[in-house]
This record gives C-alpha cells, structure tokens and sequence, in this order.
C-alpha cells in the first residue's frame, strides 16, 4: 500500500510539472521557430479583401502583396489598418513582389504568429450569392501564395480574383492601365470589394466567360471510337 502510494505522489507530480494543453485546444505559439525568417516592413496602402467576405493579407504602397493564411487573416485587421506601418517575418518572393508572412507586428504593440506551417489553400473559397459587376482600371496583377497570376487590382482598390488558368491566359489584356468589366459572386464590406469572377471583358456588353480550374478536360465527341471507352474498366480487364 505504501509502495502505492508513493507511486501516486510521483506520478501526481510529474503530471503537475508537465505543460499539457487541452484536448482540442490549438497552441497559441508555433512549435517551429519562425524568427529565423527574413524581416520585412512596409506601409499598408489597403486590405486585400476575400470573395468570401475575409481578408487575405494586406498590399504594400509599394505594391508588394503580404499574404497569410486562413487561421492569421483573423488577426490582421485587429493589428494594422490601412496607412500604418507593418513588420513581420516570412518568405519573399524571388522575383515577384510576394510576401508569405508567419509574423506579423503593428504600430500599437500587437502582434500574431501561425501556430502551425500551412499555407493557404490553392483552391478559390467556396462563393455563392448573385453576381456583383464591377469595373476600372487595373492597378497591378494579383497573384497566389504560389507565384501563380489569380486576377488583378484595380485603382479603386476592388479585387478581382480569377481562376488561375484564366488569368494566366489573359495576362496580356489584364496589363495596368486596361480597363476591364468583371462578374462574378463576391463581397463588399468593411474590408473592400472583392469577387471570384466568371465573367471578364473590356466591356459590360463583351463579357466572356471564364473556365473553372477544376472542370475534367472534355472527352471524346459522342459516336468517335473513344467516346464508350472508360480507361480504368479497361485496365482492370487487362488485369
């Protein structure tokens, strides 16, 4: 009995000394060291809104995008505003004037961190609701977490994010300065105007619609030999 209970008083205190966190409780710090990143600062010209009604990041004056991910977009409104200066840690873009941030610091001391190395994900949130059109000229490319072009800028500041297929193939026609009309569900609130657009042109009356990434590449015509051919019930019979 002794013997038992010396054991309860051991494990008793070993289980008090021992940082746990709670079942379904995310750390509030990351595990990794992120101050290892490089540093980097700049003013914020504006917010860079989400079609779903978020934020993505910020955009520098300079032009450069600041992007998050989804667990930190939370943050950013509550630790910078437009106009004020903004410091962090992250990756810089090669080439492109692209920030990944894992840090992020304000003027008036707050500050956040991811708790976890993910990036944002590839895929275009889910947006549904009527169209909103808009229209101006273009400020500068926007572009993905992955250096990919995913719509444009507009001087008035609205996002116009496209599928990624789409926007690359418009590049030339999406040049600054080209004034564009765009239609697609979205949002407009206390961040900005932003939309995932279907619809592009240089025109309301010339709109053409645009490809969704993830629609399967079309098939053989129907009555062309290929047209009843299903590749996997043919590789199983082969099997």
């Amino acid at each position: 009995m002794r013997q038992f209970l010396r054991l309860a008083v051991v494990a008793f205190g070993a289980a008090t000394i021992t940082p746990t966190f709670a079942a379904g409780t995310p750390p509030t710090v990351s595990v990794y060291d992120v101050s290892m990143l490089p540093s980097f600062s700049g003013t914020v010209a504006q917010y860079l809104p989400s079609p779903a009604g978020g934020v993505s990041g910020v955009l520098f004056t300079d032009g450069t995008e600041v992007l998050v991910s989804p667990d930190l977009a939370w943050d950013v409104s509550k630790i910078v505003k437009p106009g004020e200066r903004l410091t962090g840690t992250g990756l810089k873009g090669r080439q492109l004037p692209l920030i990944r941030a894992y840090t992020l610091a304000g003027p008036r001391g707050k500050r956040a961190e991811d708790t976890g190395i993910t990036m944002p994900q590839h895929a275009p949130e889910m947006v549904t609701g009527p169209d909103i059109m808009v229209h101006g000229v273009v400020a500068q490319t926007l572009y993905d977490v992955h250096g990919v072009p995913a719509g444009v800028i507009l001087k008035d500041r609205t996002v116009v994010q496209m599928p990624s297929r789409a926007a690359t193939r418009l590049l030339p026609q999406l040049r600054p300065g080209t004034t564009i009309f765009a239609a697609g569900p979205g949002s407009t609130g206390e961040f900005g105007t932003s939309i995932y657009a279907h619809q592009v042109g240089p025109s309301a009356a010339q709109l053409s619609s645009l490809a969704a990434d993830d629609v399967p590449p079309p098939g053989p015509p129907p009555g062309s030999p290929g047209y009843d051919f299903i590749p996997s019930a043919a590789s199983a019979e082969a099997r």
